[in-house]
C-alpha cells in the first residue's frame, strides 16, 4: 500500500458516503480530495468530479452540481467513458427528476460531445 496517501484515502471515503447515501459527507470528503489531486491525474479528477456532481445533484443543489458537471463534460467525453460519462448521465437524471433547469443544459452538453 505504499503508493497510497491521504489523498487516496479521503476520495474513498467520499465514494463510500455516496454509496451510502450520505450526500453531505460525500461532498465534503470529495471536494477535499479533488483539491490535493494532482492536475496531472486527469482521468481521476473526471472521475471524482462526476461523483462530485452526482452527490451534489441528490442533495438539491442543482446549480452546484450542473456547474461541476459541465466542466468534466469535455474530459468525459475524451478520456472518462466509460465510467464518468455514465455518472454525468447519472447527474442528468437526477437534476431532471427534480425538476431543476440546469438538468437541460447538462443534457444539451452531453448530446454534443456523444
Amino acid at each position: 500500500m505504499y503508493f497510497y496517501g491521504e489523498t487516496w484515502f479521503t476520495l474513498q471515503r467520499g465514494m463510500a458516503a455516496l454509496h451510502l447515501r450520505d450526500w453531505k459527507a460525500a461532498i465534503a470528503h470529495l471536494t477535499v480530495g479533488l483539491a490535493e489531486l494532482p492536475d496531472d491525474y486527469r482521468r481521476d479528477k473526471t472521475w471524482y468530479r462526476a461523483c462530485l456532481a452526482h452527490a451534489l445533484a441528490e442533495a438539491g443543489e442543482a446549480s452546484q452540481a450542473a456547474s461541476v458537471a459541465l466542466t468534466v463534460v469535455p474530459d468525459a467525453a475524451d478520456i472518462g467513458r466509460p465510467h464518468s460519462w455514465n455518472e454525468l448521465h447519472t447527474v442528468a437524471a437526477v437534476l431532471m427528476r427534480r425538476g431543476a433547469k440546469e438538468a437541460r443544459q447538462l443534457v444539451a452538453a452531453l448530446r454534443t460531445c456523444d
